[in-house]
């Protein structure tokens, strides 16, 4: 028998005194594809369904076959997970003890389970399909002491023998009722031995964000777009209108942190994750003035070529908001290499060209007016460190800069 490996990700719960219980069926239900995922050790039918729903999965079987039905009459179809590897036995237990219950499992770890039993590509691995016992109030199911994992119709025993199985492993479970059921049943699964109790996670610490903005020049604080970056996975975090932001985060996060307000310069912030339970972070914004420049921090590009990296998206944005709020300024991008112990020669600065080039070509995408845009490349010509020593100062020297040209 074909056992999944697959881990137990969903918590059980098995208290006796509680069981999952379902009223009104639909027709999909009477459908392998509209299975009915049982999640408890005890599940209870109000009526059971009549009909076999949209499709006829098991149909033209000859009447003496161990492993199916002859046909489907009155099914539904289920699907269970085990919480535990163990030896599975199964109670059906109907209401009404003159309701005739047949049953079929199969694997469920199979891909396309349902199109594969309908075309008989996958075999149940237990099965009863005896005549119902009334001496013993009509139930059926799995046991360890039955002889036969299959039970053919007519006269037979009403449980078929128990299953080993795996932690984790699905089952598919369909009950048919020959005759017009006349009410409904409670399926009922015991695990030997019973699972663990659900592991109950711990809370998990949070970090209290305070972001201010302020002028740098009086220290008063002064309403600013942000945006947050680190903040959460793979996303950009976006705010606007007011001085003082407050966020709760999980700890160690590094975020880049950057702002734009009209009239100001725009900045960016670094901070390093930590755990800390409170991180406080003061963003000083400068006026704008002509010749002022700001480097447009964490722009990277793939190699030695002009193509933007997902990284540098936050960035990117920051600049896009700061010519939206301020639709009088006039930029130019400046773009740098880094090119130590080299004299600036043309490839430094056709590549510098392209790299500024390809920030001018994202504010045109967002409707910037080309007028307030210049770019320009600059080679190795304005290395912040003319002998980097180490990554960081190479890539300080790699950087596009953003002057300003006029208000």
């Amino acid at each position: 028998m074909f056992r999944s490996l697959l881990s137990l990700i969903v918590a059980w719960s098995f208290v006796p005194l509680w069981a999952q219980s379902h009223g009104q069926f639909t027709q999909d239900n009477g459908d392998c594809t509209g299975a009915i995922f049982i999640t408890d050790s005890v599940f209870m039918v109000d009526q059971a369904v009549r009909g076999f729903g949209n499709k006829l999965e098991i149909k033209e079987n000859p009447f003496e076959d161990k492993q199916w039905f002859e046909r489907e009459h009155h099914s539904t179809w289920y699907k269970f997970r085990v919480p535990v590897q163990c030896n599975l036995t199964m109670d059906i237990i109907p209401k009404d003890p003159q309701d005739d219950i047949d049953f079929l499992i199969f694997e469920g770890a199979i891909p396309g389970i349902c199109d594969k039993i309908a075309n008989k590509q996958v075999r149940p691995v237990r099965s009863n399909i005896s005549r119902n016992d009334p001496s013993i109030d009509s139930r059926c199911g799995l046991r360890k002491d039955a002889p036969d994992a299959y039970v053919r119709s007519g006269v037979g025993s009403s449980f078929s023998s128990s299953l080993d199985v795996e932690a984790g492993q699905l089952f598919y479970l369909v009950i048919d009722h020959q005759d017009r059921p006349r009410a409904g049943y409670t399926i009922r699964f015991h695990y030997d031995p019973p699972p663990p109790p659900p592991v109950v996670e711990k809370e998990k610490v949070q970090q209290e964000l305070t972001i201010t903005v302020v002028d740098a020049r009086s220290g008063k604080p002064v309403d600013a777009n942000l945006t947050i970056d680190g903040m959460v996975f793979s996303k950009v975090v976006e705010a606007s209108g007011k001085s003082t932001y407050n966020y709760t985060m999980d700890p160690y996060r590094n975020l880049k942190i950057g702002c734009v307000r009209k009239g100001y310069m725009f900045q960016t912030v670094k901070v390093k994750g930590s755990s800390d339970p409170a991180v406080n972070v003061e963003v000083k914004l400068v006026p704008i003035a002509a010749g002022e420049q700001v480097v447009l921090d964490d722009i990277r590009f793939v190699g030695n070529e002009d193509q933007v990296m997902r990284q540098s998206e936050a960035a990117l944005l920051l600049l896009l908001r700061f010519m939206q709020e301020n639709p009088k300024v006039r930029i130019e991008v400046q773009g740098h290499v880094n090119g130590p112990t080299f004299k600036n020669k043309k490839e430094f600065i056709e590549l510098s060209t392209a790299r500024a080039k390809t920030v001018y070509d994202f504010l045109l995408v967002n409707d910037i007016d080309p007028v307030r845009i210049a770019y320009q490349g600059l080679g190795n010509s304005q290395m912040l460190y003319p002998e980097p020593k180490n990554r960081e100062e190479s890539e300080a020297n790699r950087r596009v800069e953003v002057k300003v040209m006029g208000l």
